[in-house]
């Protein structure tokens, strides 16, 4: 390789990388103005992250239960009756499209932004 090849790769190398770093910190950036809770598929109840004040809600389900702890502009599942505790490791929720699962209850979080998003266009 010359002197010039070498200058190019890594002048392509530097602009993936920039682009890379930039997609990481501004995608999905946007704090999420609601935590919806569903339970086996449907909404169970739909939380303004803004207005809510501090506190736990627990979901009782007939798989079993999780308790949601609501904080400033955040929500996690803080307690739950499976046996992995997945959804619990997952911590705080902030960002619009954050998703906490639970499998076992049939127990979901997630964080939606303020705009409704289009995910396809059909004509």
């Amino acid at each position: 390789m010359t002197r010039y090849d070498k200058i190019l790769v890594a002048f392509v190398l530097l602009i993936a990388v920039s682009g890379m770093l930039f997609l990481r910190w501004f995608r999905d950036s946007e704090e999420g103005t609601y935590a919806v809770i569903y339970v086996n598929g449907e909404e169970y109840k739909r939380i303004d992250l803004r207005d809510e004040q501090p506190g736990e809600l627990t979901v009782q389900s007939p798989w079993g239960y999780n308790t949601i702890e609501i904080g400033k502009n955040r929500i996690r599942i803080k307690d739950a009756s499976c046996p992995d505790k997945l959804c619990v490791k997952e911590g705080w929720l902030s960002r619009a499209n954050e998703m906490a699962v639970c499998m076992p209850n049939r127990v979901y979080v997630k964080i939606i932004g303020g705009e409704t998003e289009i995910d396809d266009v059909a004509y």
